[in-house]
């Protein structure tokens, strides 16, 4: 049985929500917001983290690049850096800057390119650098100061320039196979949402009369409750929103860094929930917010008290005690953190390895990941992998897919936005073609190799449900669950979907409960639920999980037939791994017909078995390669031989 708050929007009327607007997060970067990073470079001397490699093997030479725009006239440049954890400073090593090549852009204008080479360092060194340098058009006096320090452009950083943003830079020398740790490749990710999800009770109903903005009463004795469904639906791991003591609902206020919310529970639940966890062969991620807090946490009521405060350079005061900087410079009830400050790195550094090493929490996914600099993120990964060797970090970094690149080895994994607008548009939507999701998926792939790992999703807790935007359709869902589940990262569920869970209004209406519509309490009546789903669901994350071609086989296209909205890869596992090599054919029918689907002999041999149907029959003949004829809104993943693709 559907959930009742599921109204069916006729196809004919427009979507009630913003199209291009699918995928947001609070802090992403529009289009419009990335034109003017780029634009800005004309002014501006920036390094945005650009080096060669990305993140360099042990003895790797690492080139350093940044680029100064036509109205910056630099006369010489240096990067200053440190391999003991110190802070670069005018008396660390220097290697000198040349200027390597002059570039033209029709929004930047003339860029020059400075570049210097860092030499190679062993394993698991930290480099930390400054990237330092002079102006005018005669060269400096010989130990005159530099007069304009490069600065990180990525995200909204590119509005701070020079000392007033990010001028500390690093990344971490690994071997290039070391990575993500090994768990996370198997990895099947619940996302719950603390406060709506189960408040322990026996039957796990919530009060009827709570406002959208209003404590429902989730508890972390809730989810020790819900493990057995969580097991029985096969998920390894148990994505936690914050539970840090907080006044609102959602805690990314969080007023105490080293608590458990008593709202929530105790320590000793916590440290159950993860034990009871452990036993089922979960793992347990928490959401971790170092970039800002509550407007009440002790820290910054010292901070605002006395300038003079120990916490005071914990935080940026533009001007005391009430102009400071804050989420996005708009939200002044969660003043940021300044990562920067030894004080407040220890702090917040300290915190995760608290979590990491008292309570059994496995993984962090670090909010608003844009936010902090990538010199902070090297050192919290580096001090929680010493808490714990297989903490896993995967940052929330809501930026474009170039700044996305260079997290490699900062963090172990980011979220993947553009997948999930990709599947939103072309499953949802319906406003792609299977020509536009497959050029995506070849692209961003091939892109986003020598980036970070990725952790895919449908939707979650800051955008409108996928199943609202389908307008009902599980079939839709099915099938966009049927990609999610076939890519190799890691996919995540957010609470609720496999039981059919939407919402009734768009999350931008602000006039309801905005983002609350899509956080709404979990039914946990079995009437409430889409039982079909639910099956479908677990036989998915089945299949997932036996499988080895899915978290490691490479991708190939098998079939595209733009006009039929038909659509066929082959997921095909590496030839050294020894068990679960079956191939397998993952094959797509996005229009409203039965469609008959012919792949020749060299796209894939005989078909071994059907793994997975969203729901409708499959017509198979493999007298001559292999047809398939698949029911309208359907897909299907076959058992087939290897072939070469």
């Amino acid at each position: 049985m559907s959930l009742p708050e599921l109204p069916d929007a006729p196809a004919s009327q427009p979507p009630p929500f913003p199209v291009d607007d699918l995928t947001t997060a609070p802090g992403d970067q529009p289009l419009s917001e990335v034109n003017l990073r780029t634009s800005s470079l004309r002014r501006q001397f920036r390094h945005d983290n650009t080096t060669v490699p990305l993140a360099p093997e042990p003895n790797q030479p690492m080139e350093v690049w940044a680029s100064s725009g036509e109205e910056v006239r630099l006369q010489r440049a240096v990067v200053l850096y440190t391999v003991d954890g110190t802070e670069p400073d005018l008396d660390s090593t220097a290697v000198p800057m040349e200027a390597a090549a002059v570039d033209w852009d029709a929004r930047t204008g003339y860029l020059t390119r400075w570049r210097a080479t860092l030499p190679g360092q062993g394993d698991g060194t930290e480099v930390r650098y400054r990237i330092a340098s002079w102006q005018g058009i005669a060269p400096p006096p010989a130990g005159a100061a530099p007069n304009l320090w490069a600065h990180d452009g990525q995200g909204f950083w590119f509005r701070y320039p020079g000392l007033s943003g990010i001028t500390t830079f690093a990344y971490r020398v690994e071997p290039a196979g070391k990575g993500m740790p090994a768990w996370v490749r198997d990895a099947v990710i619940y996302q719950i949402f603390l406060d709506r999800f189960h408040p322990g009770t026996v039957d796990g109903a919530f009060p009827s009369d709570l406002g959208p903005r209003a404590i429902h009463g989730g508890t972390l004795r809730g989810v020790t409750r819900a493990l057995p469904y969580l097991e029985e639906l096969g998920v390894n791991c148990l994505w936690l929103s914050p539970f840090c003591p907080a006044p609102s609902f959602h805690r990314y206020d969080a007023t105490d860094f080293l608590a458990v919310d008593p709202v929530l529970g105790t320590e000793d639940d916590l440290r159950a929930l993860t034990g009871a966890a452990h036993e089922r062969g979960m793992r347990v991620m928490m959401d971790f917010v170092p970039s800002h807090c509550s407007r009440r946490h002790p820290a910054f009521l010292a901070a605002q008290a006395d300038p003079r405060a120990p916490t005071a350079s914990w935080f940026t005061f533009e001007r005391w005690p009430d102009t400071y900087r804050c989420f996005l410079d708009l939200v002044p009830d969660l003043p940021s953190f300044n990562t920067a400050d030894p004080g407040a790195r220890a702090y917040l550094i300290g915190s995760a390895i608290q979590w990491v090493r008292d309570f059994g929490i496995d993984a962090l996914r670090l909010d608003h990941a844009i936010g902090p600099s990538m010199d902070f993120w090297v050192a919290l990964r580096t001090a929680t992998r010493a808490a714990a060797p297989e903490t896993f970090t995967v940052g929330e970094a809501t930026d474009s897919p170039d700044a996305l690149r260079r997290y490699r080895h900062r963090l172990d994994a980011v979220l993947d936005f553009p997948l999930a607008g990709a599947l939103r548009h072309t499953f949802a939507l319906g406003d792609w073609d299977v020509g536009m999701l497959d050029g995506f998926l070849d692209a961003s792939s091939r892109f986003m190799a020598s980036g970070p790992g990725t952790v895919s999703f449908l939707d979650n807790h800051d955008m409108n449900r996928f199943l609202f935007l389908a307008g009902g359709d599980t079939r839709r869902l099915k099938l966009a669950a049927l990609c999610l589940f076939t890519l190799e990262p890691p996919p995540t569920i957010y609470y609720g979907t496999e039981i059919g869970m939407s919402q009734p209004r768009d999350v931008h209406n602000t006039a309801f409960g905005g983002d609350a519509e899509a956080r709404r309490d979990m039914p946990w009546d079995p009437e409430l639920w889409d039982h079909d789903l639910l099956r479908f669901f677990r036989a998915l994350i089945r299949l997932r999980l036996d499988h080895r071609a899915l978290p490691d086989g490479e991708r190939h296209t098998a079939y595209l037939d733009v006009a039929d909205s038909t659509y066929a890869y082959v997921r095909r596992a590496a030839e050294t791994v020894e068990e679960r090599t079956h191939d397998l054919l993952v094959v797509f029918n996005l229009s409203d017909q039965t469609r008959p689907i012919a792949l020749p002999e060299f796209a894939v041999s005989g078909p071994e078995a059907i793994l997975l149907t969203t729901g409708n029959e499959v017509e198979l003949d493999a007298s001559q390669g292999l047809a398939i004829r698949l029911a309208p809104m359907s897909g299907t993943v076959l058992a087939v031989g290897s072939a070469s693709v």
